[in-house]
């Protein structure tokens, strides 16, 4: 069984096909807004990952330090 999957009890309607419909447009919207998550995500870190000019020579040295420990 997939990750995040429930079981469904038997006679929940599952063989309904408008149930299996419903269930397929709201999978469908959960992935792009989980896609516009990543997205937004992995444009957050590689800002975060970006010096700024004002803060390199502090980043360089707290690198430094870091490393000589």
């Amino acid at each position: 069984m997939p990750e995040g999957a429930i079981a469904e009890p038997a006679g929940s309607g599952v063989d309904d096909p408008t149930c299996h419909n419903a269930e397929l447009v709201t999978d469908i919207a959960r992935l792009r807004q989980r896609a516009v998550f990543l997205r937004e995500l992995a444009e957050a870190r590689a800002l975060l990952a970006r010096p700024t000019t004002w803060r390199s020579p502090s980043i360089v040295g707290r690198q430094r330090l870091r490393q000589s420990i």
